[in-house]
């Protein structure tokens, strides 16, 4: 039966996935019928290939790995509430670029990813120092401290574009967003997004166990400390690669994991495949919305990302707590 509704769950939010992928391909300042793609001429064809289509694919990954990484964070921690975005590593990322930047880097495929690496490492590093004590990871200073470094970065980030009379330059890193989105930038989310899928593959057994305390994860054969070593590396990779294309974009790790496991509560590896179709189709829905309600305008993708989600679940949370009652 479980499985059953595991696989009607994925096929409804995989159709889901392509509808919104559809309407987001034809949607922007001028609307285009899905027949265009056949009967476009040359013009109509390279806005569809090289701006349309980048954008939607990008969303689609930028919220998978979004989705992922929240995922990922939450089952290392042992907390539902974790996520790359409140714990720092969004805004190491973030910060990095933006100093590249300023210092006069030309910020490539290949510069943006090594330097959102980096930043999210350190960010990732810091936090997990002030949350490591002798007998592990404390919990409640791994989420507490998370929010703190998140918001000081965040301020200084803020501060130096500010100063430097660089905030409109770095909007897209600051507020969230795909208008700029370029096919090599999908290419590297392609490659990462694989990596990713490879390797959670590989260790499944490893990363659903982690949930587990160390005495009984080490009784069914699993090394604690490596899988985490694994699971903060993925957790890097993906936040550093999706903020380095979409920006400082929060909520998708922290709600969409928790939608997923509120609809079909069930292993870490046995709800990878829906949490990325939901993260993948949530950040669809947001960029949608984001260049249609104000269009020429765009509106900021990690506010709508935060007002948006943030009342879904607390709709869920609160069907959820009727159920309960």
């Amino acid at each position: 039966m479980k499985h059953n509704s595991l696989w009607r769950l994925n096929v409804g939010l995989l159709v889901l996935l392509i509808c919104l992928a559809v309407v987001s391909t034809a949607a922007g300042v001028k609307w285009y019928s899905p027949l265009t793609w056949v009967s476009a001429d040359h013009l109509t064809q390279q806005i569809l290939l090289t701006i349309r289509l980048p954008r939607t694919i990008a969303a689609i990954f930028v919220g998978a790995m979004l989705a992922l990484s929240g995922q990922l964070m939450q089952n290392l921690s042992h907390n539902p509430i974790a996520d790359p975005s409140i714990l720092g590593v969004n805004a190491g990322a973030m910060l990095a670029l933006m100093i590249g930047g300023l210092v006069g880097l030309n910020l490539n495929i290949v510069n943006s990813l090594w330097l959102s690496l980096l930043g999210a490492g350190v960010a990732f590093v810091i936090v997990l120092g002030l949350a490591m004590r002798r007998r592990g990871l404390d919990v409640l200073r791994f989420i507490l401290g998370g929010t703190v470094v998140s918001s000081l970065i965040t301020c200084i980030a803020y501060a130096v574009g500010i100063l430097t009379n660089q905030t409109a330059q770095y909007r897209n890193l600051l507020v969230g967003g795909f208008a700029n989105v370029t096919m090599g930038q999908v290419h590297a989310l392609f490659v990462v997004l694989m990596i990713l899928l490879i390797t959670v593959a590989c260790f499944h057994n490893e990363l659903s166990l982690l949930i587990l305390d160390d005495s009984t994860a080490r009784g069914l054969g699993v090394r604690p400390a490596r899988t985490r070593l694994i699971a903060s590396g993925l957790v890097v990779l993906a936040a550093s690669m999706a903020v380095a294309v979409g920006g400082n974009i929060g909520f998708v790790g922290l709600g969409v994991p928790q939608i997923i496991n509120y609809w079909h509560p069930d292993r870490f590896d046995r709800n990878v495949a829906p949490t990325m179709l939901l993260g993948a189709s949530f950040m669809l829905g947001v960029d949608l919305l984001a260049k249609t309600l104000d269009h020429p305008n765009e509106l900021p993708l990690s506010a709508l990302s935060a007002i948006c989600g943030g009342i879904f679940l607390m709709m869920m949370l609160n069907r959820k707590h009727e159920v309960v009652a």
